[in-house]
């Protein structure tokens, strides 16, 4: 099976290195290129054909955010995780409706990146856990949905839910829980189909309304 293909967006040339460096060690991913600018991004998309980019927010030209939503209206397949200094509601809203499906902090890169990008190439959303409560707060609006009827799940469900909607990866989960990352896998999947909720937002919306979570948590 080929690796995925990784490509790195960043005007700042050390960071890029380091991140390339970063990532090249890793053997579950080939990076195929580095580009400086969101126009780049956006031109070499169509040469390079990424699975996955890692895109600078803050940019000079049009900038990461726009370049995103550029990028997943030609190549909607194309994930992009979003990498920035901000940590401020409005770049984190506007990320994530452009269709990037993950958000890190550059502060975090040598902690949190490759658990990021294992996240979004398996399909899910990584969000900085410190920026969760302003995925419930804003994002999905304060109205909640009424799930105050008694929770089908097991006590280990409950517990896994909750990690999951405050944005920790399967390996964090499995860190806290003692058990393994295919344990965590597993207990998502029945979440999912007891619920029959498949996306992370309804989770998150799931996991307040049962009290799991608070919105300032």
């Amino acid at each position: 099976m080929a690796k995925p293909k990784i490509m790195l967006v960043d005007d700042h040339g050390v960071l890029l290195s380091g991140i390339q460096l970063l990532l090249s060690k890793i053997n579950e991913w080939e990076i195929i290129g580095t580009v400086s600018s969101g126009e780049e991004a956006v031109e070499k998309v169509f040469v390079w054909n990424p699975d996955l980019i890692l895109m600078d927010i803050s940019m000079p030209g049009i900038g990461g955010i726009e370049a995103t939503k550029q990028i997943k209206l030609s190549h909607p397949k194309v994930k992009i995780l979003m990498l920035t200094m901000y940590s401020e509601e409005d770049y984190f809203k506007k990320a994530l409706k452009a269709g990037a499906s993950g958000y890190v902090l550059k502060k975090a890169v040598d902690t949190e990146l490759i658990s990021a990008v294992r996240t979004v190439l398996q399909g899910e959303t990584y969000i900085y856990p410190t920026l969760s409560s302003f995925l419930l707060k804003g994002f999905f609006g304060e109205r909640q949905e009424d799930h105050s009827k008694k929770s089908p799940l097991s006590k280990r469900e409950k517990q896994v839910l909750k990690y999951v909607a405050l944005g920790f990866t399967y390996q964090e989960i499995a860190d806290q829980l003692y058990v393994s990352v295919k344990t965590v896998e597993t207990h998502k999947a029945r979440i999912s189909e007891k619920l029959n909720l498949k996306k992370r937002s309804e989770l998150v919306r799931y996991a307040v309304a049962q009290g799991l979570i608070s919105i300032n948590e």
